[in-house]
């Protein structure tokens, strides 16, 4: 959603301002958020950890757990999320805080289960999901509702991206009714609007998704005083109404909006994703229409603002205007460097997802053998039994992790020893390749369970004060190795296929060198003979939308129709 942005940077100043404050303790927690809220919005680091060893020196001078908890807490704003690796950051501490908290202050519990759901939406829906069901259930059971609309915003964007329309706008709505009810900033109020004309073209009612964006720019351009997050909001929504306009061929209204969000992020120099969509699509239509004056004024532009562009998809779209733009002046030199440049970023964008999402999982999992110590710290302190049971149960997890990953090493090894051998026909390539997709489906899922099973023990082992340790951890041990067991077939699954569909494009590539990136990625589709359908579920795009990308494929590829693609692209060796 083009809200979620702005809500996850600014939603610690808004937290609590029509919110009921209590006398208890919570309320020192929300005077300390205003503060260093408002520090983060203008990316003060120096007054934020100035606060921070206030704080800390406070604990320090008085013992009080409501002061390791507040420098804490203090600590998570000193992590810009425009820094790549802030969330590896705040995981970490935000698992310690919930972890400190023990459901003392709901204020910690509420605000660290939402941002754990945050950080976890794009990677692990299911947790994210968890976290944030944990976050309404508190916030509801008190009935203060501090930050309750922006939980059932979020839940409302889980749904969306599972494509579950009907539950998203269940949510946005119960959203929206809060957010008018506390009289809240009109930008969320607006957001909401624009969620439910995102919906609704999803459901290809775009007479309606038209209808509730237009609503929601004029609430935002109804307050007397625009910022720029309100100024950046409008303009996300008319690039909207841009696309909608243009699925209903209105050219004329979606140049119009277009053009506008173009200009104003020209104008700031804001160059985001937005911009670069914006870009592309009026790229397309000075093609259509024969402008070239201003397609090369737009080359230049993006050929100027390359360096200022760091996040990397937008740095491929805006390779991959250019690439076009070459190739339509004919200059091969330029057009043949900028598709290296894509491959080069495409690499180096994969790499850095692999690697991000390497870390995550070993966050989940250490977060998940700390609670196991702590757990069991708890019992020996409690029970007053067997003191070394913690540390030889420690040990014995260590010893199995270590082991588990060294088999997984050698068995890897082995593994792509044994592949460099084979030579596999064509019929047995394409049907392997279709077992691979197959299987990584089943092992996600399986583990998926296994993660809830994991979790549901967790929660049964706080509940319960009189337990066998030893059972416990033979149970946890041996639930770790299955998960460890489906992390290793799923990267065996994973890096098998990520090799040899890699080779494939850059040979593909090389042949054809007029192909984008994203047509080079459907070729390997098209090669598995998916249907349309398929392709859409596995790229989001719309049935004709693929069978529009096969024709101008073959046509790039100078094919007749009667050439079948799929036997072609497997005859590519």
């Amino acid at each position: 959603m083009k809200i979620v942005v702005f809500i996850f940077i600014s939603f610690f100043s808004l937290l609590l301002i029509n919110s009921c404050r209590s006398e208890d303790d919570n309320e020192y927690f929300y005077n300390l958020n205003d503060y260093v809220s408002a520090e983060y919005s203008n990316y003060n680091l120096t007054n934020i950890r100035a606060q921070y060893d206030k704080e800390l020196a406070k604990y320090k001078k008085t013992g009080d757990k409501k002061y390791l908890l507040s420098s804490k807490y203090v600590e998570l704003f000193l992590y810009y999320n425009t820094d790549s690796q802030y969330a590896l950051k705040q995981i970490p501490l935000l698992y310690e805080l919930l972890k400190l908290n023990n459901d003392q202050y709901e204020y910690i519990s509420i605000s660290c289960n939402f941002m754990l759901a945050l950080h976890f939406e794009h990677n692990s829906p299911k947790f994210a999901m968890y976290f944030l069901d944990e976050a309404i259930k508190t916030d509801e059971k008190i009935g203060k509702k501090y930050i309750l609309p922006h939980l059932y915003h979020a839940k409302g964007r889980l749904y969306y991206n599972e494509k579950n329309y009907s539950a998203a706008m269940l949510y946005f709505n119960k959203a929206l009714k809060t957010y008018i009810k506390r009289k809240d900033d009109k930008i969320f109020i607006a957001s909401m609007h624009n969620n439910f004309g995102m919906c609704f073209n999803q459901l290809n009612k775009t007479d309606k998704a038209i209808q509730q964006t237009l609503e929601g720019i004029k609430i935002l351009e109804g307050k007397k005083k625009l910022n720029k997050e309100d100024l950046l909001f409008i303009t996300a929504m008319k690039v909207n109404l841009g696309k909608y306009y243009l699925k209903q061929n209105d050219y004329k209204n979606s140049y119009i909006f277009w053009n506008e969000g173009f200009e104003f992020y020209q104008k700031i120099e804001q160059y985001n994703s937005d911009f670069m969509f914006v870009s592309q699509k009026l790229f397309d239509m000075y093609e259509r229409v024969g402008q070239n004056d201003k397609k090369d004024s737009l080359a230049r532009l993006l050929t100027e603002i390359e360096p200022k562009i760091q996040y990397l998809p937008d740095k491929i779209t805006l390779y991959e205007i250019l690439q076009n733009y070459y190739l339509e002046i004919n200059d091969r030199e330029k057009q043949k460097a900028s598709s290296k440049k894509i491959l080069h970023l495409i690499t180096l964008y994969n790499e850095k997802n692999q690697k991000e999402l390497a870390q995550v999982s070993d966050l989940l999992n250490d977060y998940f053998i700390k609670s196991i110590n702590q757990k069991y710290d708890y019992n020996v302190n409690i029970q007053k039994k067997n003191n070394w049971l913690v540390l030889v149960s420690a040990l014995l997890i260590i010893t199995v992790l270590a082991g588990s990953f060294i088999n997984v090493h050698k068995k890897n090894k082995k593994n792509k020893e044994f592949a460099e051998k084979q030579e596999l026909t064509l019929n047995q390539d394409i049907q392997s390749q279709k077992n691979r997709i197959k299987n990584l489906q089943l092992s996600l899922n399986l583990k998926i369970e296994m993660e809830k099973a994991f979790l549901e023990n967790l929660k049964q082992i706080k509940k319960t004060k009189n337990l066998n340790a030893e059972e416990v951890v033979k149970n946890l041990i041996f639930k770790i190795n299955n998960l460890l067991e489906i992390d290793r077939k799923n990267n065996d699954i994973i890096n098998e296929s990520y090799t040899e569909n890699k080779m494939f494009m850059e040979k593909l590539s090389e042949r054809f060198p007029v192909l984008t990136d994203q047509e080079l990625q459907l070729c390997i589709y098209f090669k598995l003979d998916l249907s349309s359908k398929e392709i859409s579920l596995l790229e989001n795009i719309k049935d004709v939308t693929a069978r529009v990308y096969k024709a101008n494929i073959k046509s790039k590829m100078k094919l007749d129709k009667e050439t079948d693609l799929t036997l072609f692209l497997n005859s590519i060796k």
